[in-house]
């Protein structure tokens, strides 16, 4: 190539597993000709797959920005922190700037992704064998590539602010640079532009998977989960009048990102979620849910939550899955096994993804209510308890009270000292204080929960070295809860609100809000009810980093990490303290433009503070 900008050409060689029931683990030979690539839907295949591995991958989470396009999203949020050295500790430290490879990293590859879309929508037609059955492969696969390129335009913008639009045609390899020198255009422009493209491939893809290899492909149902996304991003306070963006403008003066706050764009997701949720097409989603509990373990309400809870990331593509991802698991969840002492196989793992203190106080009690609101919930002392775990029943063990009747999610999502492991061929009782079997005295090097916890969700119930199907993109709840923020924001008075909500609430088998039998109080603060929620639900699915800094409210969220007191044995092990303090600063709502990227194309703005 002649020169490498933001629109670099996405070269077919590097593929990924887009499909999960059928996985393409292809290379396209070396001796076809461009050309040749397009002829035969075996090779049309291969190109395609190439397309859709710019998608994110969380199973790269613990190296972020180095592997599978994936950010530093979960321990650069108050949610976890990594023991296990990242480049979210440059994020957490303020020691990254324009400059940083990995800020440069996401930048070109997602833009390699839109170009890499564009050239194989502009030679899918050229297909000779796409035909199959009367269906017309090769127009689904370009509105397949077609939505891709709107997503990670999405991508972009959520991370970067305003990007550049490069038009539908792929820009050649050697076009002069006068003509691809291109200003960036508005945050309004840029979702405008995501929407319509995500409506125009939503109205001609299948509604949802027709067979089993279309599991991973996107469909109409993607499509619109993804626009969705797109305009709860742009309706938040970070980018709907937000005034510390007054003086980000292109070098004619042109103002990128709106000043002044628009109802209209909570009014407008709040549409589109609702046409997904009445979508007679998409009938088939539902939250998952469970009519009974395994063998062993007594079959209540509580547990049947418990259960759905943990088992909606384990049970493959289920009713709640609207998207997902596929490979190889077994590091993230390395990642997420106690160093057990003395243990081996899936029992024995890193410790090295711990949930703050913060996240686990987050988590409601046995009630429904917030820790805080709670007369029967305490942090002091030990109780005899039962988590609800299938292989621990008929045998209570005395544990921390923070730990006592809290709700199912929380025995889904965290694993605490005290806590039977997760396999049921382990007999194992992790305990993370500094003495314990996986606790920090014993390690000599990283190998150790730096909060006391590590995370439980999306780990299967054979320990680390066990595989699942898949890795969770977007799934119904995450519909629910946009929509019902949306309508806070927009007609707090809407009785969905509450029926989606409760919908969540009662699915996670703790009481509802409203006045009948059993239910709890409306709160007077919906706004904080329904974010506390999100916070939950979705812990673990990389959406807390950006929840935070588009509700702009990460420079009192994310300044510390607290935890337990690892460094000592019960009871100053339980005893809550600051494990890190953090760096963030008004300039880290958002990612700087690569330093490079303006150097080589000057009329591209730097955002503000960079």
């Amino acid at each position: 190539m002649k020169k490498i900008l933001i629109y670099t050409v996405g070269a077919l060689l590097v593929v990924g597993n887009y499909g999960c029931k059928k996985f393409l683990n292809q290379v396209p030979d070396d001796r076809l000709t461009f050309d040749q690539m397009y002829e035969k839907k075996a090779t049309v295949d291969r190109a395609l797959a190439n397309v859709y591995s710019t998608l994110p991958d969380q199973n790269q989470d613990r190296a972020p920005s180095v592997n599978g396009n994936i950010g530093p999203w979960t321990a650069a949020s108050d949610e976890a922190d990594y023991t296990l050295p990242n480049f979210s500790e440059n994020v957490n430290t303020g020691a990254w700037d324009a400059t940083s490879g990995q800020v440069n990293y996401h930048w070109q590859n997602f833009y390699r992704g839109i170009q890499a879309a564009s050239s194989f929508m502009a030679n899918v037609t050229k297909c000779t064998d796409c035909n199959l059955g009367g269906i017309d492969i090769a127009n689904r696969y370009y509105n397949e590539a077609r939505a891709l390129r709107a997503i990670y335009y999405y991508h972009l913008v959520r991370q970067y602010g305003p990007v550049v639009l490069l038009g539908n045609d792929p820009i050649a390899s050697d076009a002069p640079l006068a003509e691809i020198s291109k200003p960036r255009n508005s945050m309004d422009e840029c979702i405008d532009y995501i929407v319509s493209e995500l409506d125009a491939t939503s109205a001609r893809l299948p509604a949802t998977p027709q067979a089993s290899e279309d599991y991973g492909h996107i469909t109409a149902s993607v499509a619109d989960a993804y626009k969705i996304k797109a305009l709860l991003t742009a309706a938040r306070p970070l980018f709907n009048g937000n005034t510390d963006y007054a003086g980000l403008k292109n070098q004619d003066g042109k103002q990128l990102i709106s000043q002044t706050a628009s109802a209209a764009k909570w009014t407008r997701l709040a549409t589109a979620a609702k046409a997904f949720l009445n979508n007679p097409n998409y009938s088939s989603y539902a939250l998952y849910s469970v009519a009974a509990t395994p063998a062993g373990l007594p079959n209540t309400a509580f547990n049947r939550a418990f259960i759905a809870t943990r088992d909606v990331f384990l049970n493959g593509w289920n009713s709640e899955i609207i998207f997902g991802r596929g490979g190889d698991v077994t590091l993230y969840q390395y990642s997420l096994a106690p160093n057990h002492n003395g243990a081996s196989g899936g029992d024995k793992g890193g410790s090295f993804l711990s949930p703050s203190q913060q996240l686990v106080d987050a988590f409601f009690t046995v009630n429904g209510l917030p820790i805080e609101s709670d007369p029967t919930y305490t942090a002091n002392g030990t109780s005899s308890y039962q988590a609800p775990d299938p292989n621990d029943q008929g045998a209570t063990r005395a544990i921390s009270n923070m730990f006592v009747n809290r709700e199912p999610r929380f025995y889904a999502d965290i694993t605490y000292t005290g806590r039977k492991w997760i396999n049921t061929s382990s007999n194992i009782i992790t305990d993370f204080t500094n003495s314990g079997n996986a606790g920090k005295g014993a390690i000599a090097n990283n190998d150790y929960s730096k909060t006391g916890y590590t995370s439980r969700k999306h780990l299967t119930v054979a320990g680390w070295t066990s595989g699942r199907t898949i890795f969770t993109t977007i799934r119904l709840a995450e519909i629910y809860l946009d929509y019902i923020e949306a309508l806070q924001e927009s007609n707090p008075s809407d009785p969905d609100i509450l029926i989606y909500l409760n919908k969540i609430r009662t699915r996670a088998g703790i009481a509802p809000y409203g006045s009948g039998a059993g239910a709890l109080p409306v709160p007077t603060d919906m706004r904080d009810a329904i974010r506390r929620e999100r916070r939950v639900e979705l812990a673990f699915e990389l959406d807390r980093y950006f929840y935070t800094r588009e509700w702009k409210i990460a420079e009192t969220t994310d300044t510390q990490i607290r935890g337990l007191n690892i460094v000592q044995n019960a009871p100053g092990f339980f005893t809550p303290v600051v494990t890190e303090n953090r760096v963030f600063q008004k300039k880290h709502y958002l990612w700087p433009i690569p330093n490079g990227e303006i150097q080589k194309v000057p009329v591209i703005v730097q955002n503000t503070g960079w």
